[in-house]
Parts: C-alpha cells; structure tokens; sequence
C-alpha cells in the first residue's frame, strides 16, 4: 500500500475524491476509502505482499481505524508473538497497537507512514529513517494528512514560505518538519505527531534515535560479522516473495554488495544506467563485472541529453517542492526503465557512505577540526573574517577559528555568506547552523563526543532522510515502484553505531563495508577509488539555453542580487559552481510551475 489520505473535519465530498486520486501514481492496483459525515480516509494500493487475497486496507474495528503505507519486514514474526493466526500486516499493526500503545512503532522493522484514529483523535507515525512520507495541515478546524503534498494543495491554496529559501540552499531541501508551504508540515523520520479534535492543535513526539543501543564493538573482526550477519538478513527481509523485484547497480561496492547477497538464492535483475559518449561520467564497465560475476540477468539503460531535457519537464510536473539534487533525473529514468520490464520492487545501496563514513570529505573535515586547539586562533579569525573568499574552504576555516560547527552535513551548498550576498535577504551568519539545532540537541543528549559520530548522524538526518531518501520516494513512486534500502535496516544501523569511531574510520574508507565485501565480489570492484555520482547535466542546461529560467524569475520575483546572480552564471560557464548553479536552477523551474497554477 503506497498512497494514504485523509480529512478529519467538514469537507465537500467531490473536492476530497478529487485530492485522494491525486496520489493515484502511488497504488495503481487498487483503491479504497472510509467516509463519513466528519471523516474521509483513502488509501490507494501497490499489491506486494498478500497480492491474491482481499484484504481491508483501511482497518476499522473497535472504534480505531488504521491506514498504511509501506511495508513491515518482520510482520510474520510479530504474528506469532501476538499469537494472531494467517495475519496481513494491517492486522500485526492492530494487535500490536492494542498491546503496547504508541510503542508497537518501536517493534516494526520496515519502511513506514501509518495513521491511527481513534476516539477523536489522530496518530501519524513516520519510520525511523524517513522512507516513507507523510504530510499534513491544520486548516481551521480541519486536520489533512496525505503521502505527498499535492493531495493537500487540491484543497489547501499553497503559500509561498520565502524564509525556507535559505534551507533549500543551504540543504538542497528543506529539512523536516518545513516544507516551502508555511501551513503544510512534514512528519519527521522517526517521529509521531498526535492532532486532537477537541484541543483543535498538533503535538510532535520523537519516537527513535540511532543512539538507543549502548553496546560497543571495538573489535575489528566482530564488527565486521556482525554487519556481515545483519545485512544478509536485511537483504533477505527485503527480497518480496510474490512480485517481480531488480536491484540497482552502479558498479560501486554498496549496490554491488546489494546485488550480491540478493542472488544468493535466486538470479537476479540488475539495472545500470550510463552516458554515451561521456565515458568519464560513465561505470557501466564496473557494473558488468560485478553482472557477470553474480550471473545475473543485467539491463543497461542509456541517458541522453534529450532524456535528460524531457526527464526535467517530467520530474518538474510531478514534484511538489524542488531539490537540488542533480542525481534525480537519471534515477527518474532508470525507474522508468524498471517500470516498463514489468518490476515493482527495487533494491538499492543507500545507506553505505553515511553509516560507514565513505565520503572523503569526512576525512577533510576531522583533520581541519584540529585546528581548533591551535593558540593563537584568535589572530586567524578576524583574519578570515576580513578576508572573504567565495571557496568552501574559506568558510570552513572561519568556523573553526570563531569556535562554530564546522561540519553541517555533506548536502551543504551554499553557505549563510554565500546566500546573504546572493538572496535580497538578511541572511544571518549560522543561520545554517540554526536550522540543525534539533539534530545538534539530540547528538549532545547522546553523549557522543566524536566528531566522526556527529557526522555520520547528521548524514543520517539530512543527506539521507531529507535529500536522498526524499529522492528515492518520489522518483521511484512517480512509477509505482516501491525501493527498498538493506543498508537502512535498524539493526543494520544499529550496529555502526555501537562500533566505535576508529573502526569506522579505519582505512580504507569504508573498510569494514570492503572487508565484508571482499567474500562476495571481485578485488577490483572491492578496492576500486570511490568515484562521485555525475554526469554532464551543466552541459546540457547551459547548451539548451535552460538556464534561462532562471533570469525570468528573477524579473517576475526580484529574490537575488543581480551582480551576484550574473557571477554564478558566469562561473557556471568555466565549469564551477555547478551544484550551485543547479538548485538555482531547480528553484526557478519550480516557482515558473508554481506561478503558472496559481
């Protein structure tokens, strides 16, 4: 079931069809809703598992209702605790919400959006990572949930937060619970948010941290058999049993593991995609090595520049907010591919980098934080204070010399400076930083001290439940494909994070992931550098005249500088600022659509 919707309120009857079949795209076996004087609940269904039996989608007995979206990986070990006989998931919910209340969410496996009504009364629980969304409005005194947001603005008119500007620039979206709609709001990954009829107002709860499980593992050779242990149980959670699955495999080790725990049992689709003519940007030899090595069936799918221009129109009309995400268009592509050869279910990779530190800059980033107990730093600071550069490195000197945070995730673009010479905005110095005050709260209450902690969990937080995993929701569902990632498994990060920070960091980058690797796949692939995801998408903007949007709304909204907007764009010409450049880019093309609508 991938698609969820509801009205507790008034509501005209036709304008609440007309907003749940919005969301169709998400469920296109089948359809289902509640309705009563006070109340419309809707759920659209993707048949995955129980694909031959009716089931009752919306779950209603007792007086409490229950809609969901997602699925849960240990649903059948939960009905044998729960004593409950031949039970689909819906059931394994009730029962376990009858027994432990609000804490049945803390016993599920999975990927999750679940409503709970009951007794005038509303439950949204979103899984630990943000896998699956769910958003919600309070309009007077009508409270709207819905998957996507588009389904709300059917019935809600959309109200432009320009203050969210910044955290799209800085973050390439905004971060949970914000979206760019002031009255729409966004469940936050392992969050549950509670709406009473009565109090007519909205209280959020934080149901999940990574930082739960105490243990420590110091051992090399026990880290790396408890992973290998968990993350072949993940992959073969995830592995559907009555429906048609790929994997995703770029070549590089985290997909390649994937791929290769996945066909221990079966063969297996595999789906790369590629750039002809762009061999730089291009790995599909990788991903042949590691097709062949695991015999499985493999599709490559080829990405031009006349895909890439008619993937923007495509991706553009189905989002509701931008993210400047470059790596979106091509999956958008690929998970049309996967739609045409007739799969529902993919697996994917996400999840490595962060949990297991495989980014190079985490190494940047440590060695620059010991600059902080140099003596004189006072001097450095005014010096980089009055010295400004437009180079990230410039930035990160200044906070570690003005005792700030220096690390504020890896999906940071634009920096409070940058955007306050670019925005007609007061942009406050740290206004990034405050953005990431809930996260930097929960890591303090941790007791975690490690740099290399902070940066893992704050990854965690925004690179993969805000940006990426945001991606992989939309551009997977926009063909009624449901994605799964192993790696974000909770006993899969559960045991990084009992691993202490040497062993994470232990080199190679990403050694306990290689080493682990190494039984299942080809040395080369193993010990092959890790290269970042790319492709010539600046080329392509700039040679189709694109970026032209960008000027058009500049005249109609007056958001930037123009000296400032035209040194981008030049820039842009010698191949700099490119992801800059791009969510600009993507927030133009947006506000073009947004306008147009309204």
């Amino acid at each position: 079931m991938c698609a969820i919707f509801g009205i507790i309120g008034t509501y005209e009857e036709e304008k609440a069809i007309e907003a749940f079949d919005a969301l169709a795209h998400r469920g296109i076996d089948a359809k289902y809703t509640s309705v009563n004087a006070h109340c419309f609940l809707g759920v659209h269904r993707l048949a995955i598992t129980n694909v031959t039996k009716t089931l009752t989608p919306i779950y209603n007995h007792d007086g409490l209702q229950i809609l969901f979206n997602g699925e849960i990986y240990n649903y059948e070990v939960l009905a044998v605790e729960l004593q409950l006989h031949k039970a689909s998931e819906v059931d394994v919910l009730y029962a376990a919400y009858r027994r432990w209340s609000d804490d049945f969410v803390t016993h599920l496996r999975g990927m999750f959006a679940i409503v709970i009504v009951e007794e005038a009364q509303v439950k949204l629980f979103r899984d630990p990572f943000g896998k699956k969304p769910v958003y919600y409005t309070l309009d007077g005194q009508k409270f709207i949930f819905a998957s996507e947001m588009k389904a709300i603005h059917s019935l809600v008119p959309f109200t432009f937060d320009r203050q969210i500007v910044t955290q799209y620039l800085s973050f390439q979206t905004p971060l949970s619970p914000h979206t760019f709609d002031r009255h729409i709001h966004q469940v936050d990954a392992g969050e549950m948010v509670t709406f009473t009829v009565n109090e007519g107002r909205v209280k959020r709860k934080k149901y999940y941290t990574p930082f739960s499980d105490g243990q420590t593992i110091s051992a090399q050779e026990k880290a790396e058999e408890k992973l290998e242990n968990v993350l072949l149980e993940s992959v073969a959670m995830r592995l559907p049993k009555e429906v048609k699955f790929a994997c995703l495999l770029s070549g590089g080790v985290d997909s390649s593991l994937i791929c290769a725990m996945a066909s221990l049992t079966q063969k297996v689709h595999t789906f790369s995609i590629g750039y002809e003519g762009y061999e730089k940007y291009d790995e599909r030899p990788f991903a042949k090595v590691v097709a062949e090595h695991i015999n499985s069936n493999h599709h490559e799918v080829l990405f031009s520049k006349v895909d890439f221009l008619q993937t923007i129109e495509e991706v553009i009309s189905s989002m509701d907010e931008p993210l400047a995400d470059p790596a979106m268009l091509p999956l958008y592509h690929l998970m049309k591919a996967v739609h045409k050869e007739g799969f529902k279910v993919v697996l994917t990779g996400d999840g490595s980098d962060e949990l297991f530190m495989g980014y190079r800059t985490y190494k940047e980033f440590y060695d620059l934080e010991q600059a902080k107990d140099l003596e004189f730093k006072g001097w450095l600071h005014h010096y980089f204070k009055s010295h400004f550069s437009m180079h990230k490195e410039w930035e990160w000197y200044k906070r570690i010399f003005e005792g700030s945070t220096l690390f504020r995730s890896t999906a940071e673009i634009f920096t409070d400076l940058q955007q306050n010479r670019l925005l007609r905005m007061n942009v406050k110095d740290n206004c990034s930083l405050a953005a990431l005050e809930p996260y930097k709260e929960e890591f303090e209450q941790s007791s975690r001290v490690s740099p290399m902690e902070w940066y893992s969990f704050l990854d965690l937080k925004v690179m993969l439940g805000n940006v990426f995993l945001r991606k992989l929701d939309r551009m997977s569902m926009a063909h009624s494909i449901e994605a799964r990632s192993p790696f974000l498994d909770k006993e899969v990060v559960a045991t990084a994070f009992s691993c202490t920070p040497d062993l994470r960091m232990m080199k190679p980058s990403k050694a306990l992931v290689k080493n682990v690797a190494r039984k299942y796949l080809p040395k080369e692939i193993v010990d092959r550098n890790k290269k970042g995801f790319n492709y010539p998408y600046m080329e392509w903007l700039q040679e189709s005249g694109e970026l032209e949007v960008i000027h058009r709304i500049q005249k109609k909204m007056n958001l930037f500088h123009e000296s400032e907007l035209e040194m981008y764009l030049e820039k842009g010409k010698q191949g700099m600022f490119k992801q800059h450049l791009f969510s600009l880019y993507m927030l133009c093309k947006w506000l073009e659509k947004v306008n147009r609508r309204s």
